[in-house]
């Protein structure tokens, strides 16, 4: 009975902070267009991108001001993204060039400082975010069998994150937003990869467009 107590206790109190701080939760939703960034250190084997993919990303998160007008966001993201590419080798296939691709899921949780002008409209201001976005692959699978470039990608990146938006007002804590974000890869997504190549890396980029609500 005690532990119950308590518990409620912490969770009033804690109910009882976030309204004094008037933070405001929220939900987002959009697509994404995401490709990658080649590099490689050998003389034989040649590696680009090979287009881009449309995926889409969809996300919970919360806004915490600690000043007028800037504010801390958090939470979580599920996205997914695809990774094209175009190989050539001399050693393999005669030197003709041949293609892969591969997808991903994964979970971000974007730590980003969040900035607000005033009105620039009546009940509409812009923002600006910036910040880092960890991210935790879920999956990544093949989008064919006979792919043998990759054998194991990593479970971990790091992404830059800028971007920004509009957000119009629609009743005295409901908000409505569009913003557009770029997430800019800073670690190579590929952990084991075929030894019949030179070594390579593939770095991600993603462009996301979201809609959502808060509240």
């Amino acid at each position: 009975m005690r532990k119950i107590t308590c518990f409620i206790l912490l969770v009033t109190g804690i109910s009882a902070f976030a309204q004094e701080q008037n933070y405001q939760i929220g939900i987002k939703i959009g697509p994404t267009y995401s490709n990658v960034r080649t590099k490689t250190d050998g003389a034989n084997t040649s590696i680009d991108r090979n287009g881009a993919s449309v995926k889409f990303l969809v996300g919970a998160f919360v806004d915490i001001p600690f000043r007028e007008n800037y504010y801390f966001h958090t939470g979580i993201n599920y996205r997914s993204k695809g990774t094209k590419v175009t190989a050539q080798d001399g050693s393999y296939l005669g030197g003709t060039p041949f293609s892969e691709e591969y997808n991903h899921e994964s979970i971000q949780l974007p730590l980003l400082l969040k900035l607000y002008t005033n009105e620039i409209l009546l009940d509409a201001k812009l923002f600006f975010n910036f910040g880092l976005v960890p991210e935790i692959v879920l999956n990544s699978s093949d989008e064919a069998p006979t792919n043998i470039l990759i054998e194991e990608f990593n479970t971990f990146d790091l992404s830059g994150n800028f971007g920004g938006g509009i957000e119009y007002a629609i009743g005295v804590n409901t908000k409505l937003f569009a913003s557009l974000n770029y997430y800019l890869g800073f670690f190579n997504q590929v952990k084991t990869q075929s030894t019949a190549f030179d070594e390579f890396s593939l770095k991600s980029n993603l462009l996301s467009l979201e809609f959502g609500i808060k509240f």
